[in-house]
Order: structure tokens, then C-alpha cells, then sequence
């Protein structure tokens, strides 16, 4: 779980900006965190809604999250990030850090880097209280130093982990290059690698689960809970078939058709969307190399219960987007995930996100630990009787042009949150200028 979040000189955040997601002392909706066991244990709220008005940082803010999660993993982005370009301070280094809670422990674990690579990296094991700390490398001129906490293990662990630190690249992070490398020793780094790789998972508006055809073949399990839950949110999709076609009749391009038809190696499986990203084909090559081709399609039931199939684009954009969030709903009734969405309400109903939200809350297990963090515009979900003041932040533009980030708990609201959200009395909605300033008599007289 992610308790908080801090982002500085990036993208659209100058200042050192934070999110965080403890839990204040408020006792309404209780099923909305996991409460402290122990003393020196940290209660994180399981949801977060964040609004702005596009253009306010609503998307950056994740943006930053999976960068982060990219560099920790060993994917040093060259060209794919920017400074805050409006400074006149002109800094060159940018940083991110992140509080999680990983494996019942709980760690906070940042950088700071620039397009060169990484000059600083640290961890530390936190509390409520105190912090401890794992590793901290620094990166001056020419030289790395790394100081490191506790190693378990003997004098050859030791030994391994100054091997491995002196040969870290600038652009890798001491996470991943101790994953790579099999390190022994230190726990903690292990548990917060596997934290980002396994547990925090990031969905874009144009992200795409392709594979749920074939997933619901080859799992059963998971099949059964998929066909529930398209009739729990009412699609009129029954099912999900792939049907038997061949090259000439799919609408991918000739030559990318081509390509994976020469590649393709026995018993090897492919999965490509068109470029409309609505049509799904599969690939399937035998152990005697001969390659069959399926499409994705739906099923929807007549009023003789009989199945009819459609085509992926015949059914609407919600429901395709619908489609998407399946997986992640399963996945979040088993495991202790962490999903960070950009634009739930995307392509969406308006009252098709609050149901989804609703799900979350009341449908899956509540001694999971798992979270769900999204963006949207969608004031539905401003309600004070479905979710909690400090689970919603509000995002906008400063002064300067940086992201400003303020939480709902901040304005202690005891009126209709929707309706005040809505005037604008929280900020994070569009301001339109006077229609009257645009001059647009004078320009119509002189055309």
C-alpha cells in the first residue's frame, strides 16, 4: 500500500509537492481503511479519488508514480520525462519518493536524478515513529558512495554487496541491480523490489487487457467470476469467445501479419490488437509449427437464451473499457495489490465508476491490503455517504504554473460536497474566461 507520495522539479511539479494517504481520525465508512493494529503501525485509507481540471497535473501525478516504479525496476527513461520548464530557477535534478507498505513492513524508498542518471538513492524501514536506515548512495563527480544498514549473513554476503554497489550503473537503481544479481542480506530491499514488480500495477486511458478471451479458456476459476461480474455491471455481455479466422480476414496490416507468421516458433502464443485497439487476434503456433489464427469476440444472449456473437466493435467504448478493469477486479480480491488509475470514468457512464467503487468497497475482501487510487472528473462519486473527506484531493495550478495538490479534509465540509465542489469553492475546476473579453464583435465586423 502506498502511504504517501512526494514529486519535485517534474513535469508539472516544481516545489517539493506531497500526496498521502493516512487515514485521519474520522470514523465514517471504517471498511474505507486499514486501520493500525499496533502501536508503531500506520493506518492507510484503501482509496484515493483525485479531481482537477485538465491541464491542472491530474495525469502527471501518475505519471511520476510509474516512472518511479520503472527506475526502481531498472528502466532508466532517457527522453521520456521533463524538468518543470517554468522555473526561472532552472534546476537541473529532479526527485521522487514514495512510502509503502510492503510484506507488513513498511519502507520509504526515493531518488533524486537527472538525464545523466541517478545521484541519489536511498531506503529506509519506517514506522510511525522512527526510521532506520537500509542503504543511501550518492553519486559525486565521478564517484559512487554507498553506506548500508544491517546486512545479514557473513563476511562473503558483505563482500557481495560492495561488489554489487561498486559495479551499479549511474542509470540502474541499487533495487534492481540487487534483484539481477540474486543479492543476499537485506530483506528489505527484496521486499520493496517485489513490491513494485509485483504489486503496483498502473492503468492509462489507453490501457488494454487484450488476453481475456483466452485467459477465460485456460482458467476456469477465473472465468466464472468474469461472467458474474459482466452481469453484475449489467454490459448485456454474457461471454467472451475467440472464434477461428484467417489472415485475409483480420484488419491488421499485411506486413505485421506477415512478420509474426515468419517468426512465429512452436508452441508460442501471440496476442495483437488492431490499431483502433477494439480488434483482438490470437496467434496460436503448434509443436509442429503450424499457426492458427482467432479473433476476440462477445457473446450476448437472445430472448431464446441462445448465444449470439458479436464483434469487439460493435459494443460500446464503456463496455470495452469496462472489459479492461475485469482483470484488476479480480486481482484485487486476491492478492494485496495496488492500482493506480488515470481517468476511471473514461468512455464511461457516470454512475458506472461509482459502481466500480462500490464493488471495491463492498464486495471484495476486507483483510486484503490492497488500494485504489484514481483520477476522474466524475462529482457523482462527491458523496459524503459513499466516500471519506481525507480519501479526496483536489489538484490545480499555482501561481507559477506548478501543481498545487489540496485535500477535502483540509476544508472540514459539512454541506454538500458536490454541489460546493461543482461552484468551485475547492478549486481543481476549469476557469473559463469572460465570453465578452474574447472580442469577437470586433473581429466579426471585420471580416
Amino acid at each position: 500500500m502506498i502511504i504517501k507520495a512526494k514529486f519535485e522539479n517534474i513535469l508539472s511539479f516544481n516545489n517539493e509537492t506531497e500526496i498521502c494517504f493516512i487515514a485521519g481520525k474520522g470514523t465514517s465508512l471504517p471498511t474505507h481503511v486499514h486501520r493500525a493494529e499496533k502501536r508503531d503501525d500506520i493506518s492507510i485509507l484503501k482509496s484515493s479519488i483525485i479531481y482537477g481540471a485538465n491541464a491542472s497535473g491530474k495525469s502527471n501525478l501518475i505519471r511520476c508514480m510509474n516512472l518511479l516504479k520503472n527506475i526502481a525496476l531498472g528502466v532508466f527513461p532517457k527522453n521520456n520525462w521533463d524538468i518543470f520548464k517554468l522555473s526561472p530557477e532552472k534546476k537541473v535534478d529532479s526527485k521522487l519518493e514514495i512510502e509503502i507498505k510492503a510484506n507488513a513492513s513498511y519502507y520509504s524508498y526515493g531518488i533524486i536524478f537527472n538525464i545523466k542518471g541517478i545521484k541519489r538513492e536511498w531506503l529506509y524501514q519506517i514506522n510511525s515513529r522512527s526510521k532506520k536506515k537500509i542503504f543511501e548512495r550518492k553519486q559525486e563527480m565521478d564517484s559512487t558512495s554507498y553506506f548500508f544498514g544491517e546486512i545479514e549473513g557473513n563476511e562473503e554476503s558483505r563482500q557481495f554487496i560492495k561488489f554489487l554497489s561498486d559495479g551499479t550503473p549511474i542509470d540502474k537503481s541499487f533495487l534492481s541491480e540487487y534483484h539481477k544479481r540474486n543479492g543476499k542480506g537485506i530483506v528489505a530491499i527484496t521486499n520493496v523490489y517485489n513490491w513494485f514488480d509485483d504489486n503496483l500495477k498502473i492503468i492509462f486511458p489507453e490501457t488494454r487487457f487484450r488476453g481475456l478471451s483466452f485467459r477465460l479458456e485456460k482458467d476456469d476459476e477465473f472465468s466464472t467470476i468474469t461472467k458474474g461480474l459482466l452481469h453484475y455491471f449489467n454490459t448485456g455481455i454474457s461471454d467472451l469467445k475467440r472464434v477461428a479466422t484467417n489472415k485475409e480476414e483480420t484488419d491488421l496490416p499485411k506486413n505485421i501479419i506477415s512478420k509474426i507468421l515468419s517468426e512465429a516458433k512452436p508452441d508460442e502464443n501471440c496476442c495483437v490488437a488492431s490499431s483502433d485497439q477494439q480488434s483482438v487476434y490470437f496467434f496460436e503456433t503448434d509443436n509442429e509449427g503450424t499457426t492458427k489464427i482467432y479473433k476476440q469476440m462477445t457473446v450476448h444472449k437472445n430472448s431464446q437464451d441462445e448465444d449470439v456473437i458479436f464483434d469487439m466493435d460493435e459494443e460500446s467504448d464503456g463496455s470495452i473499457r469496462l472489459l479492461d478493469f475485469i482483470p484488476m477486479l479480480i486481482d484485487l480480491q486476491f492478492n494485496s495489490a495496488v492500482y493506480l488509475i488515470d481517468e476511471i470514468d473514461r468512455s464511461m457512464h457516470p454512475l458506472m465508476s461509482q459502481k466500480i467503487l462500490d464493488y471495491y468497497f463492498t464486495q471484495l475482501p476486507k483483510d486484503n491490503y490492497t488500494q485504489l487510487i484514481c483520477t476522474t472528473h466524475e462529482s457523482h462519486l462527491l458523496d459524503a455517504n459513499f466516500i471519506r473527506a481525507d480519501e479526496v484531493w483536489f489538484v490545480e495550478k499555482d501561481k507559477d504554473g506548478s501543481t498545487k495538490l489540496t485535500s477535502l479534509a483540509d476544508y472540514k465540509p459539512r454541506v454538500d460536497i458536490r454541489k460546493s465542489y461543482l461552484q468551485g469553492k475547492y478549486g481543481a475546476i476549469p476557469f473559463f474566461a469572460n465570453i465578452n473579453t474574447l472580442n469577437w464583435r470586433k473581429i466579426k465586423n471585420k471580416i
